[in-house]
């Protein structure tokens, strides 16, 4: 399957606008003196080296009013605050709205509603009904990335590559992510540096430095730049970590282990980590089957059911229940790796007693070329309901939202606060970078919900400790294959 990585990097950014600057400047001046050196003025970028969108400098609308439709859960944190609380993450979402405002002349109205996975029917069910009605109530929506597909399918999104002010190939959108999605050069949903939540959703490996330092492992950035960063390289490190803490006499969560799962969910990062394959691509370019079932992604199962089954060294739950038991674990110092998030920072930032450290998640062995990461499906993706009142005024405030959060809140964030301000050292700051750039997306991913769910039904049967994958390969392929074909030839005859 084709996969890219993530085209908003900050320094690829930088790369390309720099190499913009190489061009020669307009007709020379041969009446000006040999000693003027002043420097042609580059529009193309600010001041800071980040490219600018091309958005007509006299683009206004008049004060219209654009109704977006977003999660309640991440108003404050992604979207918009009341004024600026010297939080330098809250104050770039601030200028950001402010920019889009001012240039534009719109004016932005925010409409919070539960939007997280237990309210996804009702959220979904909002924008359904308006489409219905045609009421118009929403402009732009701001959804849970993995319920797009069901919105997608009953045709009630517009296809974005026919608005005029949407332009796919500037830095802020993620290619990796748009090549996924098109089919047949058609896209109902996009996302890139517009979700502050892509960033924070890249899953990584925690880890508790002075536990290493303890237990005699040292080295481990170097073991990633070398490659050797794998999950038998930290089978065999764990090896005798365990301790029967609360004496029961089986493992439980009071248990002091060697690798733990931050929670349930980021079992599915091993499908990307290990680069498994869940769906192939025909002749012409369609993900058009399943092969969950090929001998890697049966090899990379039963290696990681055995793993957490029979060694007492790594533990998971088996649900969603009590997750923040495990981060909880991870701060009382009673596990040394701890999978997580790039989001998760926040709220290690107060831990005092002891350095942590950032790793990418492992490799499934040293063959395996580069690391790959997933970014947790929470994030938002964008799209225009049909029925929306002027689709290209809100092509327009997408393609400036995305552009304002690539120059102001993404490297505000990634740069200023995850690197530096939740960052314990130098080393982790490099670690973040690599993480980032091997993020990984696919259409599997982004249609999950539609097609059979097979990142779910991974860490379902994983977290079950189900022995022959196998086996519920061969009732639940058939089926999803069903819906998969299904999908697509909606998706092949939607304008």
């Amino acid at each position: 399957m084709k996969k890219q990585f993530v085209s908003a990097l900050l320094l690829m950014a930088m790369l390309a606008s720099l190499a913009s600057c190489g061009g020669t400047s307009g007709t020379s001046d041969t009446s000006a003196s040999d000693t003027d050196t002043t420097a042609p003025v580059d529009n193309t970028v600010d001041a800071n080296g980040f490219l600018l969108d091309e958005l007509p400098a006299d683009l206004n609308f008049g004060g219209k009013e654009v109704n977006i439709l977003i999660r309640e859960a991440k108003a404050p944190t992604e979207f918009f605050v009341e004024e600026q609380t010297g939080d330098i993450v809250d104050d770039s979402l601030y200028s950001r709205n402010q920019a889009i405002e001012d240039r534009l002349g719109v004016k932005l109205n925010y409409i919070p509603m539960p939007g997280e996975w237990e309210h996804r029917d009702t959220f979904n069910g909002a924008i359904k009904n308006s489409v219905l009605a045609a009421d118009g109530a929403y402009d732009l929506c701001a959804v849970l990335s993995n319920q797009l597909s069901v919105l997608t399918l009953e045709g009630l999104l517009t296809n974005l590559s026919t608005l005029d002010y949407l332009d796919f190939d500037k830095p802020w959108w993620s290619k990796g992510l748009l090549d996924e999605l098109a089919v047949d050069d058609k896209l109902y949903f996009v996302s890139g540096d517009a979700s502050l939540g892509l960033i924070k959703g890249m899953m990584c490996v925690f880890y508790n430095k002075q536990l290493c330092e303890d237990y005699g492992f040292e080295g481990l950035y170097d073991v990633v730049n070398e490659g050797k960063w794998t999950i038998d390289y930290i089978t065999e490190l764990t090896k005798d970590v365990y301790q029967d803490l609360d004496g029961s006499g089986t493992k439980t969560e009071q248990d002091m282990f060697g690798f733990t799962v931050g929670d349930y969910n980021q079992l599915y990062g091993f499908i990307d980590s290990f680069n498994l394959q869940i769906l192939e691509r025909d002749s012409d370019g369609y993900p058009s089957t399943f092969v969950f079932d090929n001998e890697h992604a049966v090899d990379a199962y039963q290696k990681l059911v055995s793993i957490f089954k029979d060694n007492n060294d790594f533990y998971t739950l088996s649900s969603d229940a009590n997750q923040a038991s495990m981060h909880d674990e991870f701060r009382a110092q009673q596990s040394i790796f701890c999978t997580g998030e790039f989001g998760d920072t926040d709220s290690y930032r107060d831990i005092s007693d002891f350095d942590y450290g950032v790793l990418p998640f492992p490799k499934y062995d040293e063959a395996q070329k580069e690391h790959r990461t997933t970014a947790r499906a929470t994030y938002s993706s964008f799209c225009i309901p049909k029925t929306a009142s002027d689709p290209e005024m809100v092509a327009a405030v997408l393609e400036c939202f995305a552009s304002e959060s690539y120059r102001k809140v993404s490297p505000t964030y990634f740069e200023s606060a995850l690197k530096v301000k939740y960052s314990r050292d130098d080393e982790s700051a490099m670690m973040f970078d690599l993480i980032k750039s091997s993020v990984t997306f696919s259409f599997a991913t982004s249609f999950t919900t539609s097609i059979g769910d097979p990142q779910n039904t991974w860490k379902g049967q994983l977290a079950a400790f189900s022995e022959n994958w196998m086996s519920k390969m061969a009732t639940w392929q058939p089926a999803s294959q069903t819906k998969l074909d299904e999908a697509l030839a909606i998706l092949k005859e939607l304008e």
